[in-house]
């Protein structure tokens, strides 16, 4: 294993500092720039810098990109992507300006997703150096709108090649073999009129804060919650829960959602959405109330769904429609990925275990992990189910594989996210190897 000299060290922070500095969550789509311009801009700087380092970079239709080593055999891809979730609330620092002062790179996209893509991408660096002539092509496909459904795997897959074997560095270690059902809806209503409720920025995000307006009163109630991701809506605390238990019986009794989101997805319901469903393999189903969106004209409630992969989508969505109907509201649907599931035993998934195996004991801790790593290292390195969706589902052959460990506080979507700069770079030379192992077993 060879750790980063101080050269690629001293490159690989002014590519992070240049892409947290990009703020590219999804915009206001524009000619040339389908999901914004900020995302576009990481895009374009991530690929003009691969082509003055002498990679073949390709833009693919404004939404996708891929830089390419090597010109014959198998291909070995590397799938990350380059927008991140809105920043939300609580940060101690400027979300999109890279802190580095501490132990830490600390910036929105550090973990999720910029800060592995470039790992991958200085992997790549190495191999070229390395080996400029390989029996196999490794190419680092990039996407612009992952946190939004990926359709921008949906336009790589129209008209590029497919990998023969590859990864994802969005989700944690040691590797992933399943990852549950995604499906984000919103209920609507025609709103009473008697107040304004707003809360959440995303669905796949636990909402860090929101604000009712009384329009008889003139007066106002607001919460402040925590934010975490939607796959694991324990770690956060769900503002749209805190308002309604603030708000006035005669609010809350005039809109048919909240009492929907009471009965059914409240932290405190008698009856949660998800009991209607088994765990499995998997694990449990999880729902999270991500958005709030009630005034004079219109009235939304959006809810991110995970559901395990035994589960047939079709049963969550009757069951919906079925709550729906309870309460005289409308089901919209505005994403749904299907689970994905793979054999732990396959070389694929036993050869990136295997490289997580050598390297775990590598990686620094806290004191606060110390006891939890110990757990981990006390046990077998074995392939996991994730609440979280990944690229892997987009395309065959395609597994997630880190970059968060076992012990570590899931950093996606929460502010202040953040990673130790010791671990970012021990996974350059660890994704070196994973590409150079992956390309072996197919050529």
């Amino acid at each position: 294993m060879n750790r980063l000299s101080s050269q690629e060290i001293s490159t690989f922070n002014t590519l992070l500092s240049d892409l947290i500095g990009i703020a590219s969550v999804k915009g206001e789509p524009k000619e040339g720039a389908p999901y914004g311009e900020k995302p576009k801009e990481a895009l374009t700087y991530l690929l003009d810098r691969a082509k003055a380092d002498g990679f073949t970079a390709v833009n693919v239709g404004d939404k996708a990109g891929y830089i390419q080593w090597g010109n014959k055999g198998p291909l070995v891809a590397v799938l990350g992507h380059l927008d991140v979730v809105p920043e939300g609330s609580a940060w101690k620092t400027d979300a999109f300006t890279l802190n580095t002062e501490t132990d830490y790179f600390i910036g929105r996209g550090v973990v999720d997703d910029k800060g592995p893509v470039l790992c991958a991408y200085m992997a790549m660096l190495r191999l070229k150096e390395k080996n400029p002539d390989p029996d196999y092509r490794v190419r680092l496909i990039i996407g612009t709108d992952e946190e939004h459904g990926s359709s921008c795997m949906v336009r790589y897959c129209e008209t590029e090649e497919l990998p023969d074997i590859g990864f994802t560095p969005d989700a944690e270690f040691p590797c992933i073999f399943a990852e549950k059902g995604i499906y984000q809806m919103h209920f609507e209503e025609t709103p009473s009129g008697k107040f304004t409720l707003h809360g959440g920025n995303a669905a796949n995000m636990v909402p860090p804060y929101c604000e009712c307006i009384d329009l008889t009163e003139m007066r106002g109630i607001s919460a402040d919650g925590v934010q975490a991701h939607a796959s694991k809506p324990d770690l956060g605390v769900n503002a749209i829960d805190l308002i309604l238990e603030k708000m006035p019986s005669d609010l809350k009794n005039s809109s048919k959602l909240l009492l929907l989101m009471e009965k059914y997805f409240g932290k405190n319901s008698e009856t949660k959405f998800s009991s209607f469903f088994s765990p499995d393999v998997s694990g449990p189903m999880t729902t999270n109330v991500g958005i709030v969106d009630i005034s004079k004209e219109h009235a939304k409630l959006h809810v991110d769904i995970r559901w395990p992969v035994t589960i047939k989508e079709e049963a969550v969505r009757a069951k919906l429609h079925e709550i729906a109907a309870e309460f005289g509201v409308t089901v919209v649907d505005d994403s749904v990925q299907a689970p994905l599931f793979k054999d732990k035993d396959s070389e694929q998934i036993s050869v990136l275990t295997k490289i997580y195996d050598s390297y775990r004991e590598l990686f620094a801790f806290t004191e606060d992990e110390k006891e939890a790593r110990s757990a981990s290292l006390s046990e077998k390195a074995s392939p996991i189910a994730v609440g979280g969706g990944t690229y892997a589902r987009t395309m065959p052959n395609i597994v997630a594989f880190g970059p968060q460990l076992p012990w570590n506080q899931d950093q996606c979507h929460q502010a202040n996210e953040s990673i130790l700069k010791e671990n970012m770079y021990l996974l350059v030379p660890m994704y070196e190897e994973a590409l150079e192992k992956l390309g072996n077993t197919v050529i």
